[in-house]
């Protein structure tokens, strides 16, 4: 439902003519070639960053289990991030670890990744954003600084009834160190993504500038994975107007932010047909894989009976 009001609030502020003819006039093959290949792209990435964040963690996958779940898991993230994340934990802990730890270990990864995501966001104070858009920039970033700078001084603190706690003994056994570890691996993914974003604008014919398209489609990433909406359905579009649409190429102040709100539904739209259906690949590479391993199980304990 609040998807559906926010979606309503901005639709009102746009003419709907004008949405529509923003609508007629888009780049809709090209794009929807774009958002598979910006897709299938990101999932090594998300892949290997997991492995690593896991590994300090103290949980050790490989990484072509963990591809195949982060994959898997984009089905559940088609209701928000925090699920497709939180698929991972059930996952780990009905594969033998500790529920405890597995969402200490989810927790750590979510907490490194929000950690990149504000240190890139910074950026975008050097676009030239109107006032009211810099005020917004300003409250999100430094509301998300003060609240990562208040979760490190925790962690380095290491108070001991804190500590103690199966689901948070994870992050104070990562300390520092392991969170900035974390936070580098997982670099490369949340730039790869934002960067994507900002091809998938230029596909569209909206020329963003590309080191204020990439800091600001941070701060569109960082508020679009709050479990407010489903994937960001309402939050994303609002936010992609408000900072993109004086790069659009239309005339009028309407017709740009029309345009931006006719290219953010529509890549909305494609992103999740497209997640869904390497979701559904993944999950079956995962049920394969998962009955090979069954069957050599058995084959082995056979052959082990057979020559007792």
């Amino acid at each position: 439902m609040a998807a559906f009001g926010i979606l309503g609030w901005l639709v009102s502020r746009v003419p709907v003519d004008t949405l529509r003819a923003a609508l007629r006039h888009g780049s809709y093959l090209p794009l929807a070639v774009f958002v598979l290949i910006e897709t299938v792209a990101v999932l090594p990435l998300d892949a290997f960053a997991t492995r690593e964040a896991l590994a300090i963690a103290g949980v050790r996958r490989t990484f072509g289990e963990l591809f195949l779940l982060r994959g898997a898991t984009y089905l559940l993230g088609l209701l928000s991030y925090v699920a497709g994340q939180g698929g991972v934990g059930v996952y780990l802990a009905r594969g033998g670890v500790r529920a405890g730890r597995a969402a200490g270990a989810m927790l750590f990864l979510m907490i490194s990744n929000a950690m990149v995501l504000v240190a890139v966001a910074a950026l975008g104070f050097l676009a030239d954003l109107p006032r009211d858009r810099r005020e917004l920039l300003l409250v999100l970033v430094l509301g998300a600084l003060a609240g990562i700078a208040l979760y490190l001084v925790v962690i380095a603190a290491r108070w001991r009834w804190l500590a103690s706690r199966p689901p948070l003994e994870p992050l104070f056994e990562a300390g520092l160190g392991g969170h900035l570890a974390a936070a580098a691996a997982r670099l490369p993914h949340l730039l790869a993504l934002a960067a994507l974003n900002w091809g998938a604008f230029r596909v569209w014919g909206i020329a963003i500038p590309f080191w204020h398209g990439l800091a600001l489609m941070t701060v569109v990433l960082l508020v679009g994975a709050l479990p407010i909406t489903p994937s960001g359905l309402g939050t994303t579009q609002v936010l992609q107007v408000l900072f993109f649409a004086q790069w659009a190429p239309a005339a009028t102040p309407a017709a740009r932010a029309a345009d931006v709100l006719a290219f953010s539904l529509v890549h909305y739209v494609f992103g999740v047909g497209w997640q869904a259906l390497v979701g559904l690949v993944c999950l079956a590479g995962m049920r394969r894989a998962e009955d090979k391993d069954d069957k050599d199980s058995r084959d082995g304990k056979d052959g082990k009976d057979g020559r007792l």
